[in-house]
């Protein structure tokens, strides 16, 4: 079993499922890893976008290889099945970050999107920074924004 699912299920059946499951298609979709600042270890998962909400996944896994490297215990990196669900009229910023100037810029460097989000539950805004794998222009335009 690998990112939660069968060994057996290819990437095109996972998204007709993620659809029927969502009731909608699925428009643009992107590896992804966010970056915390509380912490060393990466979250990885899948954004992808419907015409009304944005969405991040994660699945079942063990870091090991953060584990390996930081010293915590056996099943302190383990990261869990959770899906973040945005609704498109509460996002208030959605956009790639303009690349440093400098040396690094000789390296290819994943794109950084910044996202701004108020919570529709809590009425809290939230924030998240990420790194894809991907066309970052074309995810970011997908989804239609009000709050922006």
């Amino acid at each position: 079993m690998l990112f939660g699912r069968n060994d057996g299920e290819d990437a095109e059946e996972f998204w007709k499922n993620r659809e029927e499951d969502l009731g909608t298609p699925v428009l643009a979709k992107v590896l992804g890893r966010v970056i915390r600042e509380n912490t060393s270890a990466p979250l990885w998962g899948l954004f992808y976008t419907t015409e009304k909400a944005l969405y991040f996944q994660t699945f079942q896994s063990e870091n090991w290889l953060s584990s390996m490297f930081s010293g915590r215990k056996k099943g302190s990196g383990r990261t869990k099945d959770e899906t973040i669900e945005i609704p498109a009229d509460m996002i208030e910023i959605f956009r790639i970050k303009p690349k440093k100037r400098g040396l690094l810029n000789l390296f290819r460097q994943p794109p950084v999107v910044e996202l701004r989000w108020k919570s529709s539950v809590t009425g809290e805004v939230r924030d998240m920074v990420f790194e894809m794998e991907g066309d970052a222009e074309a995810f970011v335009s997908s989804i239609r924004r009000t709050g922006a």
